[in-house]
């Protein structure tokens, strides 16, 4: 049996997630590569949201994870 994925692995793919999502929204000009940038950043943050709340026992995270999922993403004009 297999023991529990560390904390920090997660924190560094959401660090990644965010990295790559704000270079995307930085050096792209294409506005649906931009919008699809800023939902990798939503993504990047959900993964953190849910993996502290995981730590520390509660579902306030997880809910506010679920609140940002369900928020509609940016549509283009």
């Amino acid at each position: 049996m297999m023991g529990q994925v560390p904390l920090s692995w997660f924190l560094l793919l959401s660090a990644v997630l965010f990295s790559l999502g704000v270079a995307g929204f930085i050096f792209r000009r294409n506005i649906i590569t931009m919008f699809m940038s800023i939902e990798l950043i939503l993504n990047a943050v959900n993964l953190n949201l849910v993996a502290f709340s995981h730590m520390w026992g509660n579902l306030h995270g997880q809910v506010f994870a679920i609140l940002l999922w369900w928020m509609p993403p940016p549509k283009p004009p």
